[in-house]
């Protein structure tokens, strides 16, 4: 038996149904910045509404319409929906206030502003083919990354141009991307840098294949893009190369697994013809130090796995992502990890989800070698690593740091959420090496925030607020610590 009643089952649908309208009118796809959206849409998968892979964001708004399923859900109002989002012509504008202080050093899945204060606006335009939008941004008050650069000004994040081609979809813009099952943050790909300009494809719709010999393993997906990072690095401009598949295996019932790969490569003074980047992508990337040949590697790499099981129809998951920043034998290894679980239940007219979520961005090479500092997101030739304006493309607590974080959502049926997340542990445990967090010395971690969403659909008009404390100590030094938030505000005209 299902565990909602059937009166909530059809409130999840319709609380859906309207922060997608919000959100997404004119558009093909959901970003990966709405904490409470995602607890519902994973809610409907859950509880029997909805199949399909939910762990690469980006979500294809095809892909959600063609998972649902015949139930006690109102699928009718997703169904109308979706079908208002097939329509062809521009979008409302869309407009964006967001103030912040400084002290947010973490950055999971939700709305922060990245500056201390942003606006934006936005407008988008599809057919049944084709869809853009327009995303003009300006930040101001940006504080200083841990190279002393100050990223701030005008951007286009958000921006893209996306073209349907059957099953999948092409697209070119500075589109924010989530890759794993994690609420506090993802080992390979999150939102917590800004969004790397980049070409990509997509499979829309997970289906399965026809043959009976693949059939078993269920619907599948794939996503890979190519973007180019900053000019202002140590080796300016490197290429970006990432990929990833997706797995809903039919032998176990509620099981989702992910296999990514991502290549960095090329950048001013070096090379990035063909033979390089298939080079990379047959991994004959990694030389040893005595091997002749060093000097021209190709690039770097990190590549792994990562799962999410919802056991037995019970309203409990656990997930985990572990992941490499080498290879042997096309093995990854100098390997680091992450693990959590959640829950979900109803309560009366309202829904809940807790988790509790563990990463070790050290490093364990499970071929024995004893070095286990310095190695996650960095790299001997790309000084900056795995980061993108200041910030690391995964995970936001950076190399060598381990974090515990236990947090929890409630959504009302009026249309209003609150969540709240501690977080604690060390950052950059060894104290050396580069750290965009803690750079050159180790820190304890600590902060609480609780946060709330509130939607006015009939003002057009959406609200996201956060107060909490975080408090950084670093060995030897001094605590800095003190009161953290922010306000967003949105509005469609």
């Amino acid at each position: 038996m299902p565990l909602l009643s059937i009166q909530i089952r059809r409130c999840i649908p319709g609380i859906l149904f309207l922060e997608l309208f919000i959100y997404s009118f004119g558009e093909p796809f959901l970003t990966p910045n709405d904490p409470f959206i995602r607890h519902e849409i994973r809610l409907l998968g859950d509880e029997g509404g909805f199949e399909g892979l939910q762990n690469s964001w980006p979500l294809d708004l095809g892909r959600l319409s063609s998972g649902l399923q015949e139930s006690d859900y109102t699928s009718e109002l997703l169904d109308n929906r979706l079908s208002e989002e097939a329509n062809s012509g521009f979008s409302p504008i869309y407009t964006t206030l967001g103030i912040a202080d400084d002290r947010i050093t973490a950055r999971g899945f939700g709305p922060e502003p990245r500056s201390g204060f942003a606006t934006n606006a936005s407008v988008s335009w599809m057919n049944d083919r084709f869809a853009a939008k327009l995303s003009l941004n300006a930040f101001y008050g940006m504080e200083k990354d841990w190279k002393a650069r100050v990223d701030e000004g005008f951007a286009l994040d958000g921006s893209y141009i996306a073209a349907r081609l059957g099953n999948w979809s092409a697209s070119f813009g500075q589109q924010e991307r989530w890759w794993g099952p994690g609420w506090d943050g993802s080992l390979i790909l999150s939102t917590n840098a800004r969004p790397i300009p980049a070409i990509s494809i997509d499979r829309r719709i997970a289906e399965p294949f026809e043959t009976k010999w693949l059939s078993w393993i269920g619907p599948w997906s794939f996503h890979s893009f190519i973007g180019r990072m900053e000019e202002e690095r140590t080796v300016p401009n490197p290429y970006l190369w990432g990929m990833r598949g997706e797995v809903n295996p039919t032998i176990l019932g509620g099981l989702e697994i992910g296999f990514f790969r991502m290549m960095q490569l090329g950048g001013e003074g070096y090379p990035s013809d063909l033979s390089v980047w298939a080079d990379a992508f047959l991994s004959q990337d990694n030389f040893h130090s005595n091997q002749v040949g060093k000097s021209t590697e190709p690039g770097n790499q990190l590549a792994g796995i990562d799962l999410r099981w919802s056991m037995l129809d019970l309203p409990f998951a656990i997930y985990g992502q572990v992941a490499g920043e080498d290879e042997d034998n096309f093995f990854p290894e100098a390997l680091f990890f992450q693990c959590g679980l959640e829950a979900w239940k109803d309560w009366g007219n309202n829904t809940c989800r807790i988790f509790v979520e563990y990463v070790d961005l050290t490093s364990f090479w499970w071929t024995g070698d004893p070095k286990t500092r310095n190695i996650t997101y960095n790299h001997g030739r790309y000084r900056d690593g795995f980061r993108y304006r200041g910030r690391p493309i995964g995970h936001w607590s950076d190399t060598d740091s381990q974090i515990l974080s236990i947090g929890g959502l409630l959504q009302r049926k009026d249309y209003i959420g609150w969540g709240s997340i501690i977080q604690a542990g060390d950052l950059n445990e060894d104290g050396s090496g580069q750290s965009s967090v803690s750079n050159g010395f180790s820190s304890d971690y600590f902060s609480i925030d609780v946060f709330n969403s509130r939607k006015y659909p009939a003002h057009g008009l959406s609200v996201n607020t956060s107060f909490g404390w975080e408090s950084l100590k670093p060995a030897g030094g001094k605590t800095d610590d003190g009161l953290a938030g922010y306000l967003t505000l949105t509005r469609t005209f």
